[in-house]
């Protein structure tokens, strides 16, 4: 691959003018990039091309020792969080809280103002479904809007933990439309004594037929309640949900017997370009992670493990005095794997290049020391700003291109709060037609 090839990829991701500037530097006798424009352009590709890219020279193979490539492609990678859309008014950062015992004591979901305080937060009214006398567990499936669209899942309606029901809201428009329940969650007695589970949930968008899609993980259990043990066992399945068609089907996916789906319900999913991710324990004796990821338009899955010395905070070790915590997230358009621990103030963040390819996780962040850091992350929102909770309860939000932590002006306990990000629309959730 010579230089020609490099450029003309480069000129779909970088601005057409400093190409030309590129070019114009290029030798056109040997048809050679210096290392530093090398550098320039290439510190602007995704992953996936860099990694194309190593068989061109052996530098270029190795890009990520290099402290200085290093450098270019995190200023590039945090600069590209500030584009129009962060600019713009409909970009929302938005806070839902749980109710705790002593000041909450109804879901609240509200809108941070550009400076991200609490003051001057705007409240949004939730749908009728949800403003119940006893509140329900409440969270936004993917932590993100879709089109302008939420999905609100209720995880524990009624105090019963294997029950859910989804709710897809537009709040700029206030429409809302209540999913049906799947088949299993009829509510009738499941027969052979099983109960029912629901484990993992994603929502998201189909581009080829234009239809929002909910997917959730079901899994059968005995019912303590039946005495009698007939033998009796049904496989788990996936169920998917088309708002088109307005009802469930079930998908014929073959999951490995490895990936360990139990207690999913409280990991949170992410969405990302028609693709819902979760990250997984792969059930290994090393307890292995890796991301399972599902394409909603194909209704294809994806699993992408890790290298085994990636990450140390990727394995359980056997000093348990010590927990180690990954987080699956979305930051600056790209899936990424923050881990921390409880025993120093450090983040280590990681994106992925390409979905079923461990070696293109890259290793972009490591930051120490966070002032305050309790070992309580909660999400990302507008501008690539990360969201904490400090050791005396506030929260805060890191910013990666100073490094500086701001806090919002709120105290929270654990578990109460949610982070995300909010894009408004005027579009009807059932289509342009509607």
């Amino acid at each position: 691959m010579d230089s020609d090839k490099v450029l003309g990829e480069a000129e779909s991701v970088i601005n057409n003018s400093q190409i030309k500037t590129v070019k114009n530097k290029v030798s056109s006798n040997n048809n050679y990039i210096h290392d530093d424009l090398a550098f320039y352009i290439l510190s602007k590709l995704p992953i996936k091309s860099l990694k194309r890219f190593g068989c061109v020279r052996k530098s270029w193979s190795i890009l990520f020792q290099n402290s200085h490539f290093n450098t270019m492609f995190r200023n590039n990678f945090i600069s590209n969080t500030y584009d129009d859309d962060d600019d713009d008014d409909s970009h929302h950062t938005f806070l839902l809280m749980h109710p705790d015992d002593d000041r909450i004591f109804e879901n609240q979901l509200l809108l941070l103002p550009p400076d991200h305080t609490f003051q001057n937060t705007l409240k949004l009214n939730l749908p009728p479904t949800f403003q119940l006398d006893k509140p329900p567990c409440l969270t936004i499936l993917g932590s993100t809007s879709v089109n302008g669209i939420l999905c609100l899942m209720d995880y524990c309606p009624g105090g019963d933990l294997n029950k859910v029901r989804f709710v897809l809201w537009n709040p700029a428009t206030h429409e809302f439309v209540v999913v049906p329940p799947s088949p299993d969650e009829s509510g009738l007695p499941h027969p052979f004594g099983l109960s029912t589970r629901y484990n993992f949930h994603g929502f998201g968008y189909d581009k080829v037929t234009d239809d929002f899609k909910v997917i959730q993980y079901v899994s059968f259990d005995w019912d303590l309640r039946y005495e009698n043990d007939n033998g009796i066992y049904r496989d788990p399945l996936f169920e998917i949900y088309s708002l088109t068609n307005n009802s469930w089907r079930i998908l014929d996916i073959h999951m490995p017997d490895c990936l360990d789906f139990h207690y999913t319900s409280l990991i949170p999913t992410v969405y990302l370009d028609g693709m819902c991710h979760l990250l997984l324990q792969s059930g290994s004796e090393r307890f292995e992670m890796v991301v399972f990821s599902f394409d909603l338009s194909h209704e294809v899955t994806f699993m992408t493990p890790f290298d085994q010395n990636f990450d140390d905070a990727l394995y359980i070790t056997h000093d348990f005095s010590i927990f180690k915590r990954r987080h699956l997230m979305v930051l600056n358009g790209s899936i990424a794997l923050i881990s921390d621990n409880n025993s120093d103030t450090t983040l280590q963040i990681s994106i992925l290049g390409q979905l079923g390819v461990k070696e293109s996780w890259i290793k972009l962040f490591i930051i120490d020391p966070i002032p305050s850091y309790r070992w309580n992350l909660i999400g990302v929102g507008k501008k690539g700003y990360i969201f904490y909770r400090k050791k005396d309860g506030e929260l805060a939000w890191l910013d990666l291109s100073t490094q500086i932590v701001e806090e919002i002006g709120f105290k929270g306990e654990e578990n109460t709060c949610d982070i995300g990000i909010y894009k408004e629309s005027l579009l009807s959730i059932r289509g342009l037609n509607n």
